[in-house]
């Protein structure tokens, strides 16, 4: 996966999961008086957990990019950052200054005809 595309989802799921716990505290000052969960509160939970598995995927895809590329201060940084609870702060300082994928030149032999 490129650099683009693991930060982009991974910002972006973020921000699902953002929105779901501001969500979830709305809805639990909403119901304080009740016993009963909100109606809303699966869908609430589900798009929270498809944020986390989508933000733990593009992690992992991230750390394989940077161990491949053997940037390894990067790959430390974005994994002790997302260890540590700063995940986002890793990933978009990946996204602004991370290492760019280096193309691999083609060469091409020519054949003995």
């Amino acid at each position: 996966m490129s650099k683009r595309i693991t930060t982009t989802w991974y910002i972006g799921a973020w921000i699902v999961w953002a929105l779901g716990v501001a969500a979830m505290f709305l809805l639990s000052r909403a119901t304080q008086s009740s016993s009963t969960p909100p109606t809303g509160i699966f869908f609430v939970y589900l798009a929270m957990f498809i944020a986390m598995v989508v933000m733990l995927a593009t992690w992992l895809a991230a750390l394989v990019k940077l161990a491949t590329q053997r940037a390894w201060g990067w790959f430390v940084a974005v994994g002790v950052l997302h260890l540590v609870g700063l995940g986002i702060i890793g990933m978009a300082a990946y996204a602004m200054a991370g290492p760019e994928a280096e193309r691999a030149e083609v060469v091409y032999r020519p054949t003995a005809t």
